[in-house]
């Protein structure tokens, strides 16, 4: 695998669905020469909500460079290009099922851990000037992946991007166990005891542990 393009975005005015103004840090672009990546994130990017992105576990957002194709095809765009997702990095052959949580790999000089899928939020929605949007693409499984930093180094456009050591829950079976029908009492313990997910998707794998612990009309 290799790394298409980096992509960093400051902070953008948008209008949520109430017509009301908030940042956002979706709309990203690529970037020429080395960037760095700290522990915090790319330098040179920024989050808006910074309750449901960024932070040490979100500090990287992944995404398919092969997945433009189909998206520009199934959306009938031809506007959809590296870091129209908000991603950071985007990786030539990165496929879903093949990336599992707790997955490390090496982009450039600097390593990097598997922490969480991506869910949508309306953001994405309004970055495509369609509510439903968000749905199509939950349900596609074509969400990317979220990585912590291990070592802080430099990427670049055209570094490698290889996995240096496997985790165990696949991407897509991960949506599956907190989105899907996939979350029983097993599968669950399973996903929990992964040590590299996020704090963010161990609170939900907690809260379904919990509401399969309560037994039916238990107040």
């Amino acid at each position: 695998m290799r790394i298409v393009s980096v992509n960093v975005g400051g902070l953008s005015e948008m209008l949520n669905r109430r017509g009301q103004l908030y940042l956002s840090g979706i709309l990203k672009s690529p970037v020429s020469g080395p960037v760095s990546v700290t522990f915090a994130g790319v330098i040179g990017d920024a989050q808006g909500d910074q309750k449901a992105h960024g932070g040490p576990d979100n500090a990287v957002y992944a995404y398919s460079a092969d997945h433009y194709a189909a998206w520009r095809r199934e959306e009938k765009r031809d506007d959809l290009g590296p870091g129209f997702f908000g991603e950071n990095i985007t990786v030539a052959a990165l496929h879903e099922q093949d990336v599992r949580i707790g997955d490390v790999y090496c982009a450039g000089s600097a390593l990097l851990e598997v922490t969480q899928p991506r869910l949508p939020c309306d953001t994405l929605g309004i970055r495509f000037g369609d509510k439903h949007f968000p749905d199509r693409f939950l349900k596609s499984r074509r969400t990317g992946m979220y990585l912590r930093v291990l070592k802080e180094g430099t990427v670049h456009a055209g570094d490698e991007f290889h996995r240096e050591r496997a985790g165990t829950v696949t991407i897509p079976d991960a949506v599956d166990i907190i989105e899907g029908d996939a979350g029983t009492t097993v599968t669950l313990r399973k996903l929990s005891a992964e040590s590299a997910l996020s704090k963010r998707w161990r609170a939900k794998v907690d809260k379904k542990l919990a509401a399969l612990a309560t037994p039916a009309g238990a107040p």
